[in-house]
């Protein structure tokens, strides 16, 4: 009863600009998927959550509430700047912040710097965590934090390649011990609080993303408008990919359909192993003219249209 009672649960939102990793870092701490991730910059649109139990050397355990946040960047679109909006509202929400930098990269950009500045207005316990080491020479990498060190005063720097997981048991000890002592937030079992029909929908968008890499219009959405359960357990999800030109439709069906085919089996095969049954899973592409202009587009994943 004493160490549940000493139980802790807290916030930790993961800032930083486009393609830093901090998706692959969330998906590392919390030993699950749970944000989608490829090369192609402002890949997560919406916040994220991705929930992690770790055990202290007392016993006692803490829950780690983790905001996978988008991108920040200097956004002109709509959907850009209320990707943009989400990131920064969540910041609000956390008591502790790790801004990610990918440390392969020049020291600081104008990006990060802006980014910094902000959040040193609001918040002082910045924990600074320099991923990809495993892309950047000792020397080099020693030369970078020792600026770094100069440039901020941190709260905290941890040293980590998300990809690999190297130095991430050490960040995530660390999380769990500055968490308030508080009941858990969330169900002891839960990882994250992402419905499984927009968990599938952001997963056949992965696979669109990395099927299609730079042929890909960057203006697609996926939205899950059917989930039924058949008697034997297995699901049926139907699923609209919407287009924003015309022209897009055969760049995502492919010739003879091929890219379709190739994203709807490599889609059910992920959504089979998270949710444990069979998925018949069915694809259809549709123009929608100026989609990004359909407030409640932007609604159904969260996002403010008036950002």
């Amino acid at each position: 009863m004493k160490n549940e009672l000493n139980n802790r649960s807290g916030f930790v939102n993961i800032l930083g600009i486009p393609n830093s990793g901090k998706s692959t870092l969330m998906n590392k701490l919390v030993g699950k998927k749970i944000s989608i991730v490829s090369h192609k910059v402002q890949t997560t649109r919406f916040c994220i959550k991705g929930i992690c139990l770790c055990e202290l050397k007392d016993g006692t355990q803490s829950q780690i509430i983790f905001i996978d946040s988008p991108g920040v960047f200097e956004a002109k679109r709509r959907l850009d700047k209320a990707m943009v909006s989400a990131a920064w509202s969540e910041t609000k929400h956390s008591e502790n912040l790790i801004l990610i930098h990918d440390i392969s990269k020049e020291i600081i950009n104008e990006d990060t710097k802006n980014i910094l500045d902000k959040l040193l207005k609001v918040k002082s316990n910045i924990i600074l965590v320099l991923n990809k080491i495993d892309l950047c020479s000792k020397s080099k990498l020693l030369e970078r934090v020792s600026n770094l060190k100069k440039l901020y005063d941190f709260n905290k720097v941890f040293l980590v390649s998300a990809k690999n997981g190297h130095g991430c048991k050490e960040l995530l000890y660390h999380l769990a011990s500055i968490m308030p002592c508080h009941p858990f937030l969330y169900d002891k079992d839960a990882i994250s609080d992402l419905p499984e029909a927009l968990l599938a929908s952001e997963i056949t968008r992965e696979k669109l993303f990395r099927t299609l890499n730079q042929e890909l219009p960057y203006n697609l959405m996926v939205e899950t408008e059917k989930w039924s359960i058949n008697p034997n357990k297995s699901i049926n999800i139907e699923q609209v990919i919407y287009v924003n030109k015309e022209s897009h439709k055969p760049i995502v069906l492919g010739k003879g359909g091929q890219n379709i085919k190739r994203v709807g089996m490599t889609s059910r095969k992920e959504l089979e192993e998270l949710l444990n049954c069979k998925i018949h899973l069915f694809l259809f592409v549709k123009y929608k003219k100026n989609w990004m202009e359909d407030p409640r587009k932007y609604s159904s994943i969260g996002l403010d249209f008036n950002a």
